[in-house]
Formats: C-alpha cells, structure tokens, sequence
C-alpha cells in the first residue's frame, strides 16, 4: 500500500514559513484604531450618562428647596389663620334666669338655642334635632334647653318673638306649644316678607294655647310689654357674634353646624367633664 507523502515543497516558499499546528485558528489582529473608538464611545456614553443623573439630582434639590420655602412661608402664617378659624364662640352677657325651659334647669348641662320664628333652619332643627335630645337628655334630667329670641330676617320676627314673650310671662307652660304652633305654620315662600300680623298670631294663640287668656296676650302684643327681655336676647346674640339662625351653645360654647351627632358630642364632652 502505498503512504502519502508529504509534497515537498514549492519554490519560492520560504522554508521557515510557520506551520499550521491544528490548533484554534490566529486571530486577526485587531484595528487599534477601531477598538479605541468604542472605548471612546463607551466613556461618552458614561459621561452622557452621569449627565444626565447629574442635572436630575440638581432638578430634585431645586424642587425640596422650594417646598421647604413654602412650607416655612405657610408655617409662619398658619398661627394667625388657625387662631381666627378656630377661635371658640362664647356666649356672652346672656341671662338664663327668665328664658323659657326645658328639661332640668339645675342640670350640669345646658344647651341654648338662639332662633328666629321665620328661619327655615330653625323649623327644621326645633322639629329633627330637638325631640331627639329632648328624649335622650331633657326628659331624663341630664341637660337642659333654653331659647333666645333672635329676630332679624324680617320686621315681623320680632312680633312672633314677642308673641313668644307674651305667653311665656303669662304661664312658661304656654310657650312651648306656641313654639311648636309657629313653626308648623311657618311659610318658607315669605322668609323675608313683612306678613305676620298681630290678628294671626292670636288666633294661632287661640288654637295652639286655648287656655291662655286671650285679652291679655292681645294687649301684652299690641303694647309691645315685653319688648325690652327680646331687646335683651338679641343684644345677647350680638354680643357672642352670632351670625344667623339656629345658633346653639353647650355650656356657653358654640356647636359648629349644629347637627344632632355634633350637639350630642358636645353634651357628652360636657358631661365627661
């Protein structure tokens, strides 16, 4: 059999030319020119990078510097705007001795609703939230409820108010049903209409209170007996800055929108003390 033989080799070759020893083929030599471009671009690529981070940390101190700025501005105001927001209503040169009551006038607690005849809120306050504390602190003696006079929508609410008076001087039991007569009459179309006149409001007194005498309640009404105790009500009002219909005071401090749960947290902070 024959061997293959290797050839010799070719004139012109040099004989010392390197071998090829199977191993894994040379690499090529690289382009020094093309490897430090993408190191090149690799570094700006980084620098762009940190750029950017850069002005994004600069851009979140700039925005912290500002809210701090603003924050310190508004605490500095605060104080002042708070105070005025928060300052407690009290009820100032009032007297209990002769209003119309409720419940136990002894009691620990005492709420006072300052009203006008012809004010829709009231009607619906003396008629949702009264009964309710009636049942719950009036009838059980743990509080007490007066109201004062505080006419002002119109020229007739002081005449209702002195129908009130009237009927209060003559027997404190007459009240009451007037109170509940006038605002279950109450016209919400005429709040701000002069339309009460004296003839109404007795005979309202004759169908609501038919044992009050009449005679003396019409002249007590006509000649205005009582003017001075609503006088007295409504500079009250005044004094303890009341401005509107119904205000209603615990223990001599006003009850901000005066709903059943926020007049009942009040009379339990009241008893709770």
């Amino acid at each position: 059999m024959s061997k293959n033989k290797k050839p010799a080799p070719k004139k012109g070759k040099p004989q010392n030319a390197a071998k090829n020893t199977g191993g894994a083929p040379r690499p090529k030599p690289q382009n020094q020119n093309a490897s430090a471009s993408q190191w090149t671009s690799g570094s700006k690529r980084k620098k762009s990078n940190l750029g950017v981070i850069a002005l994004g940390f600069v851009g979140l101190v700039v925005v912290l510097m500002v809210l701090i700025y603003v924050l310190t501005k508004a605490g500095e105001t605060q104080p002042t705007d708070s105070a005025q927001t928060t300052e407690s209503v009290v009820l100032t040169n009032y007297d209990a001795s002769n209003q119309p009551t409720l419940g136990n006038p002894d009691s620990n607690v005492k709420i006072v609703e300052f009203g006008d005849y012809k004010c829709p809120d009231c009607k619906i306050w003396s008629e949702t939230v009264l009964p309710e504390l009636q049942t719950k602190y009036l009838d059980t003696n743990e509080a007490s409820f007066q109201f004062a006079d505080y006419p002002f929508l119109a020229a007739d609410s002081t005449l209702l108010a002195l129908g009130g008076q009237s009927l209060y001087e003559q027997n404190p039991d007459y009240f009451w049903p007037y109170y509940k007569a006038v605002y279950a009459n109450q016209d919400t179309t005429k709040v701000k209409e002069n339309w009460i006149t004296e003839d109404y409001i007795v005979d309202l007194v004759k169908e609501s209170v038919p044992d009050a005498d009449i005679e003396k309640f019409t002249k007590d009404l006509k000649n205005k007996t009582y003017q001075a105790d609503v006088d007295a009500d409504v500079k009250a009002g005044n004094d303890s800055k009341i401005t509107g219909t119904p205000t209603i005071f615990v223990n001599g401090e006003k009850v901000d929108n005066p709903t059943l749960a926020n007049v009942e947290a009040a009379v339990e902070a009241a008893k709770a003390k």
